[in-house]
C-alpha cells in the first residue's frame, strides 16, 4: 500500500507524459489475504501485494486509456503513448466538456480500520478452525473464503484533481455442507470486528440442518417469497448493470427511461447508491474525483436518475453523481455501493403471516437479459430453500427455477424487515450491496432446477 505522496507523485508523473491537456489517471495499491476452505480444511493461503496505474487521455474529443503495473518514467510514457494511439482510433464524445475542474471537497469518512490491515493469516487459520470444530459437532463440513485487504486508491487529473484515501475490506462466505444438504452465510465490512466466522459458520450450518429430515416438493407457480439479502443482492448486480448505468440509460434499453419522475414500482422500494453511510462499506470519492454522495436513483417506488460519470452528465444532461469505477469503462456510470432500503419487519414475522410460501437464502445461475425494459430475469435458488406452509418453516425444498421480472416483484413487496446486511461483491472490494429481507407477492416458479452442479440436490 502506497502513502499519498508516493501515489501523488506517480499520478504527476503520469499526467506530465500524458503530453494532452485533457488527462486523468488513478493509481491503486492492494494487499490482499485470501484464505480458501473445503470440507473443513484450510487448503489455500494466498497472499498478493499488486498495484496498477491507469491513465486516460483525450485527443481532440477522443479518448483512449492504458494500464500499466510497473512505474519507472519509460514504462509510464508507454502507457500514455498507448492511451494517445488508441484516442486517435477512436469516436468523438458528442456533448463532453471536459474533465472536472473543480468539484466539492470530498466526505471525511471512517475507510480504515488497522485491526483488518494487520489481521494475519495465522490469526484467520485459528478463527477458521474454530468454526471448523463447531460444524464438526453438527455433522456439517464447511466450504468458502475469508478475505481481509487494505488499498490505498489516488485519483488526479491536469486541471488539478486530487483525491486519496485508505482502505481496509474483510470479507467471508461460508457454505455449511451436510449429508444432504447445504447452507449458506456471508458478511462484509470495512472491520473484520463485523464479520464473525464462526457465527456465519453457524447460521450456515443452521440452514443446512434446518428441517432436513423432510422434504417435499411444489408444483410450478406463482408463491409468495421471503428473500434473504444475498439474493436480493444477486438480483441487484444484475440491475445494476442492465438499468442503472449511464450507457443503458442513454442506449435505451434502461428501465428509467421514458420515466424519470413517475413511478415504476411500489412506493415501499427505494433503491439508492449509498457510498456514505458509515454502516455500509464507505468511500468518499468515485475515480474521477467527484465526491461521493447519497443517490437515490429509485425513490419510494419513483425513477430517478442512473449513475452517469462525467461524459454522460454531460450526454445526457444530468447532474454529476460520482458513478466512475474504471476509467474507460463503457458503462459511463455503474452503482457500487447498492443500497435497498428497510421497513419495519422482522423475518420471523414475515414467515409467521405467510399462508404458503418459499424462503430463499439466495440465488445462483441468474441471467439478467431476458428483458433488461422490464428487468425481467431467470435463476435458481440454492443453500437453503424452504417451505412456509401456515406461518412456519414445514419442510426443505429441492433447488427452484423461477422467471420474475423485478418491475413486478417491486411492485409486491408486502414488508422489509428493519435489520439489513452487507453483501460482497466477487468484482470489486469498494463496495457491495445492503439490504433487507423481503417478502415479496406472487414470484414466478417454472421448476426444479436441472443439472448445474448445486450443492443441494
Amino acid at each position: 500500500m502506497r502513502s499519498e505522496t508516493d501515489s501523488f507523485a506517480i499520478l504527476s508523473r503520469a499526467l506530465d507524459a500524458a503530453g494532452t491537456d485533457e488527462a486523468d489517471a488513478v493509481f491503486m495499491s492492494t494487499d490482499q489475504n485470501i484464505s480458501r476452505f473445503a470440507n473443513s480444511n484450510l487448503h489455500q493461503n494466498m497472499s498478493e501485494i499488486s498495484a496498477e496505474l491507469t491513465l486516460r487521455v483525450f485527443v481532440n474529443g477522443c479518448t483512449g486509456v492504458a494500464s500499466t503495473t510497473s512505474f519507472d518514467d519509460d514504462e509510464i510514457a508507454r502507457a500514455a503513448a498507448l492511451a494517445r494511439d488508441a484516442a486517435r482510433h477512436s469516436n468523438p464524445l458528442p456533448g463532453f466538456t471536459g474533465l472536472y475542474r473543480d468539484a466539492p471537497a470530498a466526505p471525511v469518512l471512517q475507510t480504515f480500520d488497522a485491526a483488518t490491515a494487520h489481521l494475519s493469516a495465522a490469526e484467520k487459520a485459528i478463527m477458521l478452525r474454530t468454526m471448523f470444530d463447531r460444524g464438526r459437532d453438527r455433522g456439517v463440513a464447511f466450504a468458502g473464503s475469508f478475505t481481509t485487504s487494505m488499498s490505498s486508491v489516488a485519483c488526479g487529473n491536469s486541471h488539478g484533481i486530487r483525491r486519496f484515501a485508505e482502505t481496509t475490506f474483510a470479507d467471508a462466505t461460508v457454505i455449511a455442507l451436510g449429508r444432504e444438504h447445504s447452507g449458506y452465510a456471508t458478511a462484509c465490512s470495512r472491520r473484520i470486528g463485523d464479520v464473525d466466522i464462526a457465527a456465519l459458520g453457524d447460521e450456515a450450518t443452521t440452514r443446512a440442518t434446518l428441517r432436513a429430515e423432510r422434504v417435499e416438493d411444489l408444483e410450478p407457480g406463482a408463491f409468495d417469497v421471503v428473500l434473504e439479502p444475498p439474493a436480493l443482492a444477486e438480483v441487484f448486480e444484475w440491475l445494476g448493470m442492465i438499468a442503472l448505468t449511464g450507457q443503458s440509460f442513454e442506449d435505451g434499453s434502461s428501465l428509467l427511461v421514458d420515466h424519470l419522475g413517475q413511478r415504476i414500482v411500489g412506493e415501499n422500494f427505494t433503491l439508492a447508491d449509498d457510498a456514505v453511510d458509515e454502516s455500509f462499506l464507505p468511500f468518499p470519492f468515485d475515480l474521477e474525483g467527484y465526491p461521493k454522495q447519497r443517490v437515490a436513483m429509485i425513490e419510494n417506488g419513483v425513477a430517478r436518475t442512473p449513475m452517469v460519470d462525467k461524459v454522460y452528465a454531460d450526454r445526457l444532461h444530468f447532474a454529476p453523481n460520482g458513478g466512475l469505477w474504471h476509467l474507460g469503462s463503457s458503462e459511463h456510470g455503474t452503482t457500487f455501493h447498492t443500497s435497498m432500503a428497510g421497513g419495519d419487519s422482522s423475518r420471523e414475522e414475515m414467515i409467521r403471516s405467510t399462508k404458503l410460501g418459499i424462503w430463499v437464502t439466495r440465488f445462483n445461475y441468474v441471467n439478467g437479459l431476458l428483458e433488461p425494459r422490464t428487468a425481467l430475469m431467470t435463476g435458481t435458488t440454492r443453500d437453503g430453500t424452504f417451505l412456509i406452509r401456515d406461518g412456519e418453516v414445514a419442510a426443505r425444498l429441492p433447488n427452484l427455477r423461477w422467471t420474475q421480472s423485478m418491475v413486478e416483484a417491486f411492485s409486491n413487496i408486502e414488508a422489509l424487515s428493519r435489520e439489513r446486511r452487507r453483501v460482497g461483491t466477487w468484482y470489486n472490494a469498494f463496495g457491495g450491496t445492503i439490504a433487507p429481507v423481503a417478502k415479496i407477492r406472487g414470484w414466478h416458479f417454472t421448476g426444479k432446477q436441472t443439472g448445474g452442479g448445486s450443492a443441494e440436490s
